[in-house]
């Protein structure tokens, strides 16, 4: 648009322009409760220090059976619990500083954006974008994994969380991600461990691949899966898209697990004991027409929120593994472990549902201050005003006991 000339006439020399003083509109980040009802779980654990973050478990028991008294019996040692281990991840965003316009609190700069004239505090705007940014890198990677490439996984996330995808896996079925995870903290999983850090993904499409639709019974299902090893799930995340089917398949049966009527509280759904928020950050197929998700990913651009590795959590298509068995009940291939993926077919990821106990999670950060949201300022050389300003955190997420949780894909809104 080319300016007008002059750039101001009379009327417009004469008046100071309609602003709202220290107002500035949001129309990028989004609110995101994952992280928020965890913290509120207790799951806040700073890491002080160390090469790794160590949790240990019990994987297996001693020997016993019934016998004939005076029987003799081979007493052997066998091996009850190990330990998995997890590594410090460093998050950092960054930002070019002149100090010819902002000053940052210390009175040495800000020749522009100070005085009575100064509306916003545009250092400020900074300090809050980037602990916004930090935060949606956190909560996408939250929903990933945070492993290198290899058998069944397909992109290289080692610098990220080990988070939901990752966590909530049995090593042989695909999470909403399309990928299976054969390890969890460096263990093996299926292997001397057994099923210990497992949990079986739940595929609630159709045998061809396409989407279903979630109900009833599928979050009994889920419910079951989780209880049925000891857990306790309290806290449900979905997408908002995911939220409206769940919402919408409620709503049809008007009742809880004692058959009462379903009053919906739209800030959560509570299904069975387990809150359901809406995240819209949560993998989602949907959610990208109407949010900033990044089509397909970069560290370098601002209009998208990405995660640490410059993707997003939009659900994509991809191909299940070849299984040689039946589904149960029916003449289609596809997984024996329960979890409904059918084989070698196109699966439509679509919404994704995940029932959680809050108290398996542990979030890691650094109690060190200048990697704990801590800032680094670093001159540019012979530059007069320009500096590199960092903002820096050491953190992790993980779960201890992925068979206390689990998650639903393949469903619409």
């Amino acid at each position: 648009m080319s300016l007008p000339d002059p750039l101001y006439n009379e009327i417009d020399a004469g008046n100071l322009e309609s602003v709202r003083k220290n107002v500035v509109f949001d129309n990028l980040f989004v609110g995101t409760p994952f992280q928020a009802k965890l913290r509120r779980a207790g799951v806040w654990d700073p890491f002080l220090g160390g090469s790794a973050m160590v949790e240990g478990f019990v994987y297996g028991r001693v020997q016993g059976a019934a016998v004939a008294p005076g029987s003799t019996v081979t007493v052997t040692r066998q091996q009850l619990n190990t330990a998995m281990k997890f590594f410090p991840k460093a998050y950092v965003a960054w930002t070019p500083l002149d100090d010819w316009e902002l000053d940052d609190g210390s009175g040495s700069g800000g020749v522009i954006n100070s005085g009575p004239t100064m509306i916003v505090n545009q250092y400020q705007i900074l300090m809050e974008n980037m602990v916004q940014t930090i935060n949606t890198m956190i909560e996408m990677d939250s929903f990933r994994h945070g492993q290198s490439k290899g058998t069944g996984i397909a992109e290289n996330r080692i610098l990220n969380s080990n988070g939901l995808s990752e966590a909530l896996n049995n090593g042989v079925d695909p999470s909403w991600d399309g990928n299976y995870f054969t390890t969890y903290g460096s263990d093996t999983r299926n292997g001397a461990i057994g099923p210990a850090l497992n949990s079986v993904p739940l595929f609630l499409g159709n045998a061809d691949g396409s989407n279903g639709q979630i109900d009833f019974n599928a979050l009994m299902r889920m419910w079951a899966q989780c209880t049925v090893t000891g857990g306790k799930p309290t806290l449900g995340i979905t997408n908002t898209f995911g939220f409206v089917a769940v919402a919408n398949a409620l709503d049809s049966q008007r009742r809880d697990v004692n058959l009462k009527k379903h009053d919906i509280n739209w800030e959560s759904l509570d299904f069975n004991g387990v809150e359901i928020y809406a995240d819209p950050l949560a993998p989602s197929y949907l959610a990208s027409d109407f949010i900033s998700l990044a089509p397909t990913g970069g560290k370098a651009g601002n209009n998208y929120l990405i995660d640490g590795a410059g993707m997003s959590t939009q659900t994509a298509d991809f191909t299940s593994p070849t299984y040689t068995t039946y589904l149960p009940g029916t003449t289609t291939l596809g997984s024996a472990t329960g979890s409904q993926v059918p084989s070698a077919v196109t699966i439509k990821a679509g919404e994704v549902l995940m029932f959680l106990e809050p108290e398996s999670f542990k979030i890691r950060p650094t109690n060190k201050k200048g990697w704990n949201y801590g800032l680094r300022r670093n001159p540019m050389p012979n530059n007069v005003s320009m500096d590199a300003l960092f903002m820096r955190l050491g953190t992790n997420l993980y779960n201890c006991q992925p068979r206390h949780n689990c998650q639903a894909y393949g469903f619409k809104a």
